[in-house]
């Protein structure tokens, strides 16, 4: 039988494709990434991964006692990368102040919010999964196709690291346990989730390679 994981992954395999082969990333491998283009996107996902720290609070709060300690260390490691986004900004001369979400990375917050605050945390799982999961697959294309190193090499091997691709690992593996006890409606609505974050992760790049703004 197909873990639950991989069978998430092969519902929105065309998704995933598009995300892996998104323009954004292919510049970001061969270094003819345009400063802004990056520091748009730098500049919105730390503005996402700020407001994630409540919503995985919120994780944390329904997971079962097994896995709190757990989902609490990965709470630590978003307050982690605020610091490595911190450190690289510092050094690339990118502020944070003043900045505000784009629509697309507000519309994915705003998702992700809506998630937290209603769903049961198998569906809360599934959303967390599918978000580090595309992060997991989209650095390491980064990485393996890269033909010198980057400015931004410190990102890279950050997400395509063999420590956060165990704790993606370890995800999965929780992930089907939840699924294993769930009802084939709450299973269903959890394939509707991850299909969504998919989404929500192509038009990420996308927001980013076209500098998305809001029109007033």
């Amino acid at each position: 039988m197909v873990p639950f994981h991989e069978h998430l992954l092969d519902r929105v395999r065309p998704i995933w494709d598009a995300i892996l082969h998104h323009r954004f990333l292919a510049a970001v491998a061969d270094n003819s990434i345009d400063r802004q283009t990056f520091v748009t996107w730098m500049q919105q996902d730390y503005l996402f991964v700020r407001e994630a720290v409540p919503l995985m609070a919120l994780t944390v709060s329904k997971a079962p006692v097994s896995l709190r300690r757990f989902l609490s260390e990965a709470l630590i490691g978003l307050h982690n990368e605020l610091d490595l986004f911190e450190a690289l900004a510092a050094e690339h001369g990118v502020t944070f102040h003043a900045v505000e979400m784009a629509p697309t990375c507000h519309a994915y917050h705003t998702f992700l919010l809506a998630t937290g605050h209603t769903c049961s945390f198998p569906e809360k799982l599934t959303t967390l999964y599918g978000a580090e999961k595309a992060y997991l697959d989209a650095w390491v294309w980064v990485k393996t196709h890269q033909r010198a190193a980057s400015p931004w090499q410190r990102f890279i091997d950050h997400w395509s690291s063999p420590g956060f691709a165990g704790y993606v690992d370890t995800l999965a593996r929780h992930l089907d346990d939840a699924a294993a006890r769930c009802s084939d409606d709450e299973r269903a609505r959890m394939e509707t989730l991850f299909r969504d974050v998919a989404r929500y992760e192509y038009r990420f790049w996308e927001m980013a390679a076209t500098g998305e703004r809001w029109d007033a």
